[in-house]
């Protein structure tokens, strides 16, 4: 069966539809976004739900792992995303970009909360050398091969072959502490 990805920006408690839908553009979208979700579920469609971190969002990102948990246990995967700055994403940078090592924290706990619950939970676009290690095994490499890139001091790096990268489509915005890691600090 082919899986169904969903892109869900639920930035916040389950009451916060107004932030929710002023980041996304669309009035309402909140509630068809929860509404379309369970309409796929009662038809037995698997569902990975996505959302990216930035700026408005990752100090909630507790908060929305716990919104996932108790309202879509049906979902088959669970993505944490590093943001591709384009598109909108550019057009706000100001308000949006900010540095994944300062929501690492924040990662960190939305990530053990929807493992330790058996919910299937992955971290994609951040690269390894910015995540602790206790969160590798969540880490998969997710940017397609013609969008990612390294940093030129990533050659010095023992984990590259296993490090998501960078977006290349980012240009210069990336986190400023990107460095080589060796296999004997890990």
């Amino acid at each position: 069966m082919a899986r169904l990805y969903i892109s869900v920006n639920l930035i916040a408690s389950w009451n916060n539809d107004t932030e929710h839908d002023t980041i996304v553009g669309r009035k309402s979208s909140f509630y068809e976004t929860i509404k379309g979700i369970h309409n796929l579920a009662l038809f037995h469609q698997k569902m990975e739900i996505r959302t990216v971190i930035h700026k408005l969002n990752y100090k909630r990102l507790l908060q929305f792992s716990e919104f996932v948990y108790h309202n879509f246990p049906f979902t088959i995967h669970i993505a944490l995303m590093g943001m591709e700055t384009i598109g909108l994403a550019k057009e706000n940078i100001d308000m949006l970009w900010i540095d994944p090592v300062e929501y690492i924290p924040q990662l960190k706990e939305a990530t053990i909360c929807l493992n330790r619950r058996a919910m299937n939970v992955s971290i994609y676009n951040l690269p390894l050398c910015i995540l602790p290690k206790e969160l590798w095994r969540f880490s998969k490499q997710s940017i397609s091969t013609w969008k990612k890139i390294y940093s030129p001091v990533c050659v010095e790096c023992d984990y590259c072959e296993q490090c998501g990268g960078l977006f290349a489509t980012s240009g210069e915005i990336q986190s400023k502490f990107i460095r080589p890691l060796k296999s004997y600090m890990a």
